[in-house]
């Protein structure tokens, strides 16, 4: 028992030491694998330590529902021209983005972004909009999200300003405040509901959620989910190990 015991402590370290899987949502093949070990003993000995046999499946599963649902939207999130998107066009690595203009932390992150697809032409980044905090039970019809991707598809040449004013206003969004961007920036036809746009907002949510992604930011790198706000070098910290690799 005591030499069953080690091993498992010793598995359980392993994993929490190489990543904080209450804090990220995804784990390294090896990671993965090792988990398993893990539940598999458990299993096997469900009186070592009560109820972290059930706590450990449960993000096993969820682990594994993260994998499978990058996988089946990878087209989707990856390869989508309607996505608004900046950086290298044959990128190594793209940085999938979960963003709200509504959102403070993500205004922050927007020019951390911009200076890192600058200094790396092997990375591109793809934002995911998702209008989080200007749903009150449902999405309203016209939102930020919407006139940004009704620009960037129909007008991108004043896309950029669009996208620079809607990350200007420190609070959240309304429908006045993006009528009045689309009339400063003479898009007003694009702040109106617009069924294909609805459809692609509905979908970035609800991948949003089987993801398991929380809050925004939250950008998908490699298999990593990094969540909130980063500074400029503990990112590029980040990209330099994925492009190593």
């Amino acid at each position: 028992m005591k030499n069953t015991m080690t091993s498992l402590l010793a598995l359980i370290f392993l994993v929490l030491s190489a990543q904080a899987f209450a804090e990220k949502n995804t784990l390294t093949m090896d990671q993965e694998n090792k988990l398993s070990d893990i539940v598999t003993m458990l299993e096997n000995h469900p009186a070592l330590i009560p109820g972290l046999h059930q706590s450990l499946s449960a993000y096993l599963s969820q682990q594994q529902q993260f994998d499978a649902v990058l996988k089946e939207n990878h087209a989707y999130l990856y390869d989508n021209p309607a996505h608004p998107q900046f950086g290298g066009k044959d990128a190594e690595l793209v940085i999938i983005n979960f963003t709200d203009y509504s959102c403070p932390f993500c205004k922050k992150l927007d020019p951390v972004l911009h200076e890192i697809a600058k200094n790396n032409p092997a990375v591109r980044v793809v934002n995911i909009l998702v209008p989080l905090k200007e749903m009150h039970g449902l999405l309203p019809d016209v939102n930020s999200a919407t006139l940004a991707i009704n620009v960037w598809n129909h007008d991108r040449d004043n896309y950029l300003d669009v996208h620079q004013l809607l990350l200007k206003k420190p609070s959240a969004h309304d429908l006045r405040s993006v009528k009045r961007v689309a009339k400063e920036t003479g898009t007003d036809r694009f702040a109106e509901n617009d069924a294909q746009t609805g459809e692609m907002l509905e979908k970035n949510y609800q991948l949003f959620s089987q993801l398991g992604l929380r809050g925004t930011p939250a950008m998908i790198i490699g298999d990593q989910v990094v969540p909130g706000y980063l500074p400029e070098d503990k990112l590029q910290a980040i990209i330099n190990q994925h492009l190593e690799n």
